[in-house]
């Protein structure tokens, strides 16, 4: 019987940690994808191409 707890124990323990890292490796998937679509539109050339402001122009200090 005391063998029988103990693999009990010890399948419990692996269940455990195998939930938690999966819930940890969602989390993470979660919060990059969140990120990514919020972050999406800085990176988008079609953004920055339609913007009505006049092209950069270096003043001579600059050079």
């Amino acid at each position: 019987m005391a063998r029988k707890i103990f693999y009990h124990r010890r399948s419990r323990r692996r269940a455990l940690a195998a939930a938690g890292l999966v819930l940890s490796a969602a989390v993470l998937f979660a919060a990059g994808l969140y990120t990514g679509l919020a972050l999406a539109p800085l990176f988008t050339p079609t953004q920055i191409a339609v913007t009505n402001e006049p092209p950069a122009v270096l003043a001579a200090a600059e050079f």
